[in-house]
């Protein structure tokens, strides 16, 4: 079936081939490869990966068994994560006018607890102007935040900006803990994370939207509701982690760098598969077809399976703080994070220079187009440590798909590939990879600290750094990014 369906694209591609390595490498991708074999070993039988987790180290030492089987050069790199934050189980139960028990989930970083019991009131949508309503009653609270449906890409940032502002209120008021209605509906429960990270000392959880709608309307009719919850997390101290690192040395200027990169940990309220299992399956399978086909990039190209990266861009962190003195060699990293909707075009992150090498590497393979690339700098992956230390920085821009309602949900599963465009995908995020690589003329000078904070003050940086589990604090305080 896999080959039935691809069969009229590569025969396309074949007739319109002028036999260069890319070509070849495309060609290769696009036919049978164990890309789908490789995901569904990684999803289904491994599963959710939290980081920390049993399965999410299974699948370090999987990575790296794949590398090594397909003769690629390959090391686990240690760093340490700053927290471990593993969820057992989280129950509630609702009492008062209606007497029920909700399905919930904890919130990232949400403190556990033995069982606790307190008023559950109308927090409406967490505004300023909802939290004066509540005045002294939010005290000793727990308080039920109403959300929009998610539909797409820009609702899921909106949650994660507003979520900011609700917790900093949250905390001003002395609530007991915060309680957001699920935005997916049926049911469908997934996981954020707090925004105060490590640093959140609240109960925080997810309630199913029809759950939390109930109460609601229960709570405007004049009814009066309590919620008890338990919440069974694990946490621990600092603790070792992995990333792990394949290479394809250069033929010609080995010293300099190209990285592609997927975040290998996941949620383990489903099994990670559009996020980001299909994009590491990708890089593994990149990497393969490389040997198999006797490509020779003239630069050095590195495949990370990146960690750490639900829990704060971990693993990509500690490697530019390793690698920090060679970061001048490297020339372009790109981040595959967005699922398995087709790629169609690249974010820049807002450097005119990157924006022209990248529409002069796509302009070579139209075929597989076509494509618009967007410059401006985006928060939220494995390209932002990079681009805080001055790196080429770009991220595979997708079409939507299911990516949005799917997103950290029990629902993000095997079933939910685009396995047909996540094999295009391949062979587009290869080819300009082997640009980046092949193209000696393409120079990206790294930035300098005065440039990356010009692209701060001129972009919306700032609010998306915000909005990201204390990455604006860090930067600020000089524990990340470039001094």
């Amino acid at each position: 079936m896999r080959k039935l369906a691809l069969i009229s694209f590569t025969l396309m591609w074949v007739l319109s081939a002028q036999n260069s390595e890319t070509d070849k490498l495309v060609e290769g991708l696009l036919g049978d490869t164990p890309i789908e074999e490789d995901l569904q070993e990684l999803c289904d039988v491994i599963g959710g990966r939290p980081t920390g987790s049993k399965a999410n180290f299974l699948s370090i030492d999987w990575g790296l068994e794949k590398f090594q089987k397909a003769g690629v050069s390959v090391s686990k790199e240690e760093f340490t994560m700053p927290g471990l934050w593993l969820e057992n189980e989280s129950a509630a139960e609702i009492s008062g006018a209606v007497e029920f028990e909700p399905r919930v989930a904890a919130l990232t970083f949400s403190t556990g607890t033995l069982g606790i019991k307190a008023e559950l009131l109308d927090g409406g949508h967490g505004t300023a102007d909802d939290f004066t309503r509540l005045g002294e009653n939010a005290k000793g609270s727990f308080i039920l935040i109403e959300t929009d449906e998610l539909v797409d890409l820009d609702g899921l940032f909106k949650e994660y900006a507003d979520a900011v502002l609700i917790e900093d209120l949250a905390y001003e008021a002395g609530v007991k803990g915060v309680v957001y209605m699920s935005s997916r509906p049926m049911r469908l429960l997934y996981r954020h994370n707090a925004s105060r990270s490590f640093e959140n000392t609240l109960p925080m959880i997810i309630m199913a939207r029809e759950d939390a709608k109930r109460c609601l309307r229960t709570l405007r009719n004049d009814g009066s509701l309590s919620l008890g919850i338990k919440i069974d997390v694990i946490k621990g101290e600092p603790y070792k982690s992995y990333n792990v690192i394949g290479e394809i040395e250069g033929s010609e200027r080995p010293e300099e760098i190209v990285i592609i990169g997927a975040h290998l940990d996941s949620w383990g309220l489903g099994t990670g598969a559009n996020d980001n299992g299909c994009n590491v399956a990708m890089m593994i399978d990149i990497a393969r077809q490389m040997i198999k086909l006797d490509i020779k990039p003239k630069r050095t190209i590195r495949f990370a399976l990146w960690n750490g990266e639900e829990l704060g861009l971990y693993g990509s962190m500690a490697y530019t703080d390793k690698n920090e003195p060679q970061l001048g060699n490297h020339i372009m990293t790109m981040s595959v994070d967005i699922g398995s909707g087709q790629i169609t075009g690249f974010f820049t992150g807002g450097r005119p220079d990157v924006l022209e090498a990248t529409n002069k590497v796509v302009g070579e393979i139209t075929e597989l187009g076509p494509f618009t690339n967007i410059d401006i700098p985006l928060v939220g992956t494995d390209n932002f440590d990079f681009m805080m230390h001055g790196v080429g920085n770009l991220i595979g821009n997708h079409d939507p798909a299911n990516y949005a309602p799917n997103y950290h949900a029990e629902s993000d599963t095997y079933d939910k590939v685009d396995l047909k465009s996540l094999k295009i995908n391949s062979a587009i995020v290869a080819a300009v990879t082997l640009g980046f690589a092949n193209d000696l003329s393409l120079s990206l000078p790294r930035q300098s600290r005065k440039e990356i904070e010009e692209l701060v003050k001129s972009t919306d940086l700032e609010q998306q750094m915000r909005s990201m589990m204390g990455i604006w604090d860090q930067w600020k305080e000089g524990k990340r990014g470039r001094q």
